[in-house]
């Protein structure tokens, strides 16, 4: 994805999610469905012949204040599968441990100790990449 104060702009192929949440809206929106494939743990990868075909693009033209970007690893903790809405006791944490750090680049130690629990890891096996973004007025 691409975010600007004023727009985004976001592309998907395969699995994983994008998750929103606009500046004047208290809901966390997901972007696009991901893709599960036609059988368990088979997705559509950048390199496939089809993957032009199936990918998914999006552009809001309308600020977002925060953006969570995952690999599928955390996707049945954040997302609800039954209705593809995102789980808002999943992210608003991580909103606010973004409001409350002056630096959260440099103070990540909430963020591994998360990745790394064993409460989360009890309840995925798979990858856990998280990408966290935030706009603030200056």
């Amino acid at each position: 994805f691409i975010a600007t104060p004023h727009w985004l702009g976001a592309m998907q192929i395969g699995d994983g999610f994008i998750v929103v949440r606009p500046q004047d809206s208290e809901d966390y929106q997901l972007l696009f469905q991901p893709d599960k494939g036609e059988f368990a743990n088979e997705t559509t990868f950048i390199t496939s012949k089809d993957a032009l075909a199936e990918m998914q693009v999006k552009v809001i033209s309308e600020p977002q204040k925060f953006i969570c970007a995952s690999t599928d690893g955390l996707e049945k903790l954040a997302i609800r599968i039954s209705d593809w809405k995102p789980f808002p006791p999943f992210f608003k944490p991580f909103e606010e441990y973004l409001e409350e750090t002056a630096n959260p680049e440099d103070e990540a130690e909430y963020l591994v100790n998360f990745l790394k629990s064993e409460r989360l890891n009890a309840r995925t096996d798979d990858d856990k990449t998280l990408l966290l973004c935030l706009w603030e007025k200056n």
